[in-house]
């Protein structure tokens, strides 16, 4: 019996290490949930703003919906949620700035909140680099939340002016090669509307297959637009 006493003994150590390893593992393994979920709640927060943020925007009449897209991409379209079959017409909402406004008062009100909730999260781009930066961004939590219309908000970018600069970055990413062929963005004399359509109509029927297959594989966002002439 004492040399039974005498192995347990000797075995004590290796058993309490591999014992303080097991909680170790333990610990980590827990630490990297936790991790995790904070950032799940962190994206549910964003989300949950978001939508008392339209909640806010849907006391106001659609007329005024044109006035959180960029000014060179208006439109005021906002999909509720990620069927890709409508397209976006990017170049018609200038058609709604000369309604006028039956109670202007309370809903300068509504602006001022709206515009002071989003003023922080919304990315204004100035040029083909911007875009492609902020069209990789919401790509990602895309392929995170798989939900166009969440993405969106939780980077604070209206679906209109996603789709108006969609080519672009689709371009980019897709066929850089046929780059040289749309020419250099002159922001002194075009708006990034006008370079997107550029990189559209420089599209072949090749690339544009190749860029719906992607969309299909969520390696693209998937949305449509349509270039007016």
């Amino acid at each position: 019996s004492s040399s039974g006493s005498r192995r347990r003994e000797s075995y004590s150590p290796f058993i309490l290490v591999s014992n303080l390893r097991a909680h170790l593992y333990v610990a980590l393994e827990k630490n990297a949930w936790l991790q995790k979920r904070i950032e799940e709640l962190e994206e549910e927060r964003n989300f949950l703003r978001c939508q008392l943020d339209r909640f806010i925007v849907s006391m106001r009449t659609p007329e005024e919906d044109d006035y959180y897209t960029e000014d060179e991409y208006v439109e005021g379209e906002e999909e509720e949620d990620e069927d890709d079959d409508e397209d976006s017409s990017v170049e018609k909402g200038s058609k709604k700035k000369g309604r006028g406004r039956s109670s202007g008062e309370p809903r300068m009100k509504m602006r001022r909140i709206f515009r002071i909730t989003h003023g922080r999260e919304r990315q204004r781009v100035k040029d083909p680099d911007g875009v492609l930066i902020r069209y990789k961004k919401i790509l990602s939590t895309y392929q995170r939340v798989r939900s166009m219309s969440r993405a969106f908000q939780i980077h604070g970018v209206d679906r209109n002016t996603m789709a108006s600069t969609s080519p672009i970055a689709e371009l980019l990413l897709v066929a850089p090669e046929k780059v040289t062929e749309v020419g250099e963005f002159e922001a002194s004399k075009e708006k990034l509307l006008d370079y997107a359509r550029r990189c559209y109509k420089t599209m072949d029927d090749q690339t544009h297959a190749k860029v719906q297959t992607m969309k299909k594989m969520h390696k693209l966002l998937p949305i449509s637009y349509r270039f007016r002439n």
